[in-house]
Protein backbone atom coordinates (compact mmCIF):
# COMPACT_ATOMS: atom_id res chain seq x y z
CA UNK A 1 0.00 0.00 0.00
CA UNK A 2 1.21 3.37 -0.70
CA UNK A 3 0.77 6.68 1.61
CA UNK A 4 -0.01 8.82 -1.17
CA UNK A 5 3.34 10.44 -0.90
CA UNK A 6 5.70 11.04 -3.39
CA UNK A 7 9.02 11.46 -3.17
CA UNK A 8 10.94 14.77 -4.49
CA UNK A 9 13.56 14.11 -6.95
CA UNK A 10 16.40 16.61 -6.29
CA UNK A 11 19.07 16.79 -8.89
CA UNK A 12 22.29 18.53 -8.03
CA UNK A 13 24.61 20.01 -10.72
CA UNK A 14 28.51 20.30 -10.48
CA UNK A 15 30.15 20.44 -13.43
CA UNK A 16 33.96 19.25 -13.49
CA UNK A 17 36.56 21.96 -13.77
CA UNK A 18 37.73 23.32 -17.32
CA UNK A 19 40.91 24.86 -16.12
CA UNK A 20 43.01 24.22 -13.12
CA UNK A 21 45.81 26.21 -12.41
CA UNK A 22 48.66 27.18 -10.20
CA UNK A 23 49.28 30.92 -9.75
CA UNK A 24 51.39 33.19 -7.71
CA UNK A 25 49.91 36.82 -6.51
CA UNK A 26 50.13 39.18 -3.59
CA UNK A 27 46.65 37.77 -1.08
CA UNK A 28 45.01 40.24 0.15
CA UNK A 29 44.04 38.61 3.45
CA UNK A 30 47.94 38.22 4.33
CA UNK A 31 49.38 40.71 2.44
CA UNK A 32 52.20 38.33 1.15
CA UNK A 33 52.90 36.81 -2.34
CA UNK A 34 51.62 33.64 -2.13
CA UNK A 35 51.01 30.71 -4.30
CA UNK A 36 47.00 30.41 -5.00
CA UNK A 37 45.16 26.97 -6.40
CA UNK A 38 42.55 28.57 -9.69
CA UNK A 39 40.12 26.23 -10.17
CA UNK A 40 37.48 27.80 -13.18
CA UNK A 41 34.11 25.65 -13.29
CA UNK A 42 31.12 26.98 -16.14
CA UNK A 43 29.10 28.84 -14.86
CA UNK A 44 30.28 29.64 -11.44
CA UNK A 45 33.52 31.17 -12.67
CA UNK A 46 36.62 30.95 -10.48
CA UNK A 47 37.16 29.56 -7.12
CA UNK A 48 41.17 30.68 -5.73
CA UNK A 49 42.49 29.20 -2.13
CA UNK A 50 45.74 31.48 -1.13
CA UNK A 51 47.95 28.07 -0.02
CA UNK A 52 49.89 30.87 2.43
CA UNK A 53 46.72 31.61 4.36
CA UNK A 54 43.87 29.56 3.44
CA UNK A 55 41.62 32.09 2.25
CA UNK A 56 39.59 31.66 -0.24
CA UNK A 57 37.36 33.78 -3.19
CA UNK A 58 34.62 32.38 -5.08
CA UNK A 59 34.51 34.07 -8.70
CA UNK A 60 36.20 37.17 -7.06
CA UNK A 61 33.70 37.24 -3.75
CA UNK A 62 35.75 36.51 -0.63
CA UNK A 63 34.80 33.78 0.91
CA UNK A 64 34.88 33.47 4.72
CA UNK A 65 36.44 31.03 6.54
CA UNK A 66 35.02 28.45 9.80
CA UNK A 67 34.91 30.02 12.79
CA UNK A 68 36.84 27.07 14.28
CA UNK A 69 40.40 25.75 15.30
CA UNK A 70 42.91 24.94 12.29
CA UNK A 71 40.22 25.97 9.63
CA UNK A 72 42.79 27.74 7.79
CA UNK A 73 44.62 24.61 7.52
CA UNK A 74 41.43 22.44 6.70
CA UNK A 75 41.01 25.45 3.53
CA UNK A 76 44.62 24.34 2.52
CA UNK A 77 44.54 20.69 2.64
CA UNK A 78 40.96 20.79 0.94
CA UNK A 79 42.04 23.38 -1.78
CA UNK A 80 45.76 20.86 -2.21
CA UNK A 81 42.81 17.55 -2.62
CA UNK A 82 40.49 19.44 -4.87
CA UNK A 83 43.10 20.41 -6.82
CA UNK A 84 44.63 16.76 -7.54
CA UNK A 85 41.25 15.73 -7.95
CA UNK A 86 40.22 18.59 -10.70
CA UNK A 87 43.71 17.90 -12.33
CA UNK A 88 43.12 14.30 -12.87
CA UNK A 89 39.62 14.77 -14.25
CA UNK A 90 40.87 17.82 -16.73
CA UNK A 91 44.03 15.50 -18.00
CA UNK A 92 41.94 12.01 -18.70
Amino acid sequence: MTSGWISPTIHIHAPDASLVEIVRRVCHDCSRRAYFTAIFTEWYGWDTTCLNCGRSWCDGEWMPLDFCRQSRQRSIDAAKRRWRNSRRKVNE
